[in-house]
């Protein structure tokens, strides 16, 4: 045969038999061939008749079902079993004495019966004295009690024993079994017990922003069920590249809101309580509710207020130590572009925020002479615009109507006639003196044939804006979730306590000990002192303190209580004088009265001035 022609066919299995000859039988032969198989077509085509048996089995089967099996399959889904087959083995003592407390929870609405069950089968598992339970032996219970207890009550607590262990299925690899020796923190003890004290702890969330969206979506799916959040912002159309709980149609709406109504509708078992309202809004008795506050915040004088309010909150027993159940630590996160960081501040051991308040960046800075006479870059025209032609205004309708300072004019004037310069405040969320600045940068830039000068970079430098990246918030806020479920469990030690995340040529990370700062006037001693200059004058003074420690000075005295400066009683004559002919000697105490930035209340520090020798 020729290779390249088609080969002969072959019968198939589904190809029809090749000619025989036809033998015929009987004709009661032939119908019972027939009549079998036609019933092996109809057994192959038709399977329903079978299914309706099985379903006919289940129903009876259902139906012979007790309560007491139904609840006892509901706890043995969790993940308490002992053995390698669910269903057939026993329950942890630790398992069975959740279940046990689900049924007496004090927040839950219990009947008598569910409440009497609970505390029977808490005995039953304190009888084992942490040995697994007998399957048979909660199986008895749960039939002896069956006439004392609701069914579909007790049912529904065990599926809520279910979803309970299911929710937490990845940390309790973490939370019931024992870890390397000495890495668990504050004589963590493994166990289920774990799961149900991380449900019941309540914390707060201060901010709603970048860092707060991705630490509530964070805290909700690590297990926490009892979150409050705090932010004062509404959503703006801008905020929707990176905080990914709100939509368009949120926009105008307030973040604390959004978020956890966002939150609570995936996670139906979190309870989410919001505030649009300032954090200093609130009473010591709101904060002390909670077992640790993860902060979000986006400026340092909140950051400052929650700090201090915190610390304050600690308190002392008779030998001056302080009590461990009043402290409540602050886990802090931050984030400037491709770096951020993550801080835990447990009062009063370890250094609270004012102890690196100092190391804050304030923004980009540059000469005056440049700005007045050889700008160079964007940034140099906007600065023009808002240090040296703003102060000129004298009124401002709009960015195209306004009225600046005559300077050629008031040279001639007398000193008093002369305009107050810088008597219009610059409101930075008002669109109008925005555009005005970015119009005169715009100007400037062109004078000196300088490009990009933007709108966006104006809003930038004027308010000190630093693009947030998505990213970065993920990493930050998943690093502050991950220690406040570290002190909330006691799983494993909590940082120590400063995390730095570098990613703009790179992953860098660094993990350090911030030290505590002996200076600092919320957890270090409220004594100044300083070294001055004899021929230093009394404004000289306030005003080095005023700009190294934050303080607004009220009142300033010498210990025999000779009044210095007391604007309030009118004494501020003394403010050009030198201090050697104001201070009693060369080295000396004086009592000063001052207000910390961000707070309404004054406080007394002492001040030890000396001069050089």
């Amino acid at each position: 045969q020729n290779p390249h022609q088609n080969p002969p066919r072959t019968p198939s299995a589904t190809s029809s038999p090749p000619s025989a000859p036809l033998v015929l039988g009987t004709l009661p032969s032939v119908l019972g061939q027939l009549a079998g198989s036609h019933q092996s077509a109809a057994r192959t085509i038709r399977p329903g008749g079978q299914r309706q048996k099985d379903r006919r089995k289940n129903k009876t089967r259902m139906a012979s079902t007790t309560p007491a099996s139904r609840i006892l399959k509901a706890i043995l889904t969790g993940p308490g079993q002992t053995g390698p087959s669910k269903g057939t083995q026993d329950l942890s003592s630790e398992a069975l004495s959740l279940f046990a407390s689900l049924l007496q929870d004090a927040n839950a609405t219990r009947s008598a019966g569910a409440r009497a069950l609970g505390e029977k089968t808490k005995t039953l598992a304190e009888s084992c004295e942490g040995q697994p339970v007998s399957v048979a032996e909660l199986r008895a219970l749960l039939e002896e009690e069956q006439k004392n207890y609701d069914e579909k009550e007790v049912y529904a607590v065990a599926q809520l024993y279910r979803r309970r262990t299911r929710d937490y299925h990845s940390l309790l690899p973490i939370l019931t079994q024992t870890s390397v020796e000495d890495f668990a923190f504050m004589g963590f003890e493994p166990g289920l017990k774990n799961v149900e004290a991380l449900s019941t702890k309540k914390v707060l969330c201060v901010g709603a922003g970048g860092l707060g969206c991705e630490i509530l979506k964070n805290l909700a799916l690590s297990g926490v069920k009892n979150i409050v959040v705090i932010d004062l912002d509404t959503i703006d159309v801008s905020n929707l590249n990176r905080q990914f709980l709100f939509r368009r149609k949120d926009v105008g709406k307030p973040k604390a809101q959004v978020a956890a109504e966002f939150v609570m509708k995936r996670k139906p078992d979190v309870k989410i309580e919001w505030h649009k309202k300032k954090i200093q809004e609130f009473d010591d008795d709101f904060y002390r509710q909670f077992s640790v506050v993860v902060a979000g915040l986006d400026n340092v004088k909140a950051r400052l207020w929650l700090n201090s309010k915190l610390y304050s909150l600690v308190q002392k027993d008779e030998d001056g130590d302080p009590e461990i159940d009043t402290i409540i630590p602050l886990v802090d996160g931050g984030t400037e572009g491709f770096s951020g960081q993550a801080r835990f501040f447990y009062y009063p051991f370890s250094a609270c925020f004012e102890c690196s308040a100092e190391d804050v960046k304030e923004g980009p800075k540059f000469e005056l002479c440049t700005i007045r006479s050889t700008p160079r870059i964007a940034e140099h025209c906007i600065a023009y615009a808002l240090l040296l032609e703003w102060p000129k205004l004298v009124s401002l309708t709009s960015h195209t109507d306004y009225n600046i300072v005559d300077e050629e004019k008031e040279r001639g004037e007398p000193q008093e006639k002369k305009s107050k310069i810088g008597g219009l405040s610059l409101d930075k969320d008002n669109p109008e003196h925005m555009t005005w600045l970015y119009e005169r940068a715009k100007e400037r830039a062109a004078k000196f044939n300088i490009s990009g000068v933007t709108y966006n970079l104006t809003m930038q430098y004027v308010k000190n804006i630093i693009p947030a990246i998505a990213s970065t918030n993920a990493v930050i806020s998943a690093a502050c979730t991950n220690e406040a479920i570290k002190y909330l469990t006691a799983c494993a030690p909590v940082l120590d306590n400063y995390f730095s995340y570098y990613a703009q040529g790179g992953c860098y990370t660094r993990t350090f000990a911030y030290q505590k700062n002996p200076e600092c006037f919320t957890c270090g001693v409220q004594e100044i002192s300083m070294e001055v200059a004899p021929n230093q004058t009394l404004k000289e003074l306030m005003e080095a303190i005023e700009k190294k420690y934050r303080l607004g000075i009220r009142s300033l005295s010498t210990e025999d209580m000779k009044i210095l400066y007391n604007p309030g009683l009118g004494a501020t004559e003394n403010l050009a004088s030198e201090l050697k002919s104001l201070l009693p000697g060369s080295a000396c105490s004086l009592i000063m009265s001052a207000r910390r930035d961000g707070y309404s209340k004054s406080s007394n520090y002492t001040l030890r001035v000396s001069f050089p020798r």
